[in-house]
């Protein structure tokens, strides 16, 4: 009878010490990824294309665009931050691209930063592999 009692209080100590741990851990990495994710994937018309340069220091360039397939007055823009000049430079205001996007949000921020994951032409064939040069 002895033996009984011991391994059931030796199996409640092992499962109160393995919900403290998961608590723990949990309560832990909730206060380090404090960041929120989002993703769309749409047929993106740019409206705006701009960019900032502090000059010696950085610059920051984007795009403002809306999902041309939504036809609601109150439709979403999204502003994306693109991190290469080479695609910056490819895009152009007034047209549609195969996007997909990905946003971002820290704890304390009100709205998602949004950067390009895929791009593409909406009708075009994507080239894949490197090209030959003679």
């Amino acid at each position: 009878m002895f033996s009984i009692v011991h391994k059931k209080s030796v199996i409640s100590v092992i499962v109160l010490v393995l919900l403290l741990s998961v608590a723990i851990y949990i309560y832990f990495m909730g206060e380090e990824s404090n960041e929120f994710y989002n993703s769309s994937s749409m047929i993106m018309y740019i409206e705006e294309k701009d960019h900032y340069i502090e000059p010696g220091k950085y610059q920051k360039m984007w795009v403002v665009g809306s999902n041309s397939n939504d036809n609601s007055q109150n439709k979403e823009r999204y502003k994306v931050m693109i991190e290469d000049s080479r695609i910056y430079n490819l895009l152009d205001e007034g047209q549609e691209y195969f996007v997909l996007i990905q946003g971002t949000k820290k704890e304390n921020q009100s709205d998602y930063t949004y950067t390009f994951r895929q791009l593409g032409l909406p009708e075009g064939a994507q080239l894949v592999g490197n090209g030959k040069i003679d």
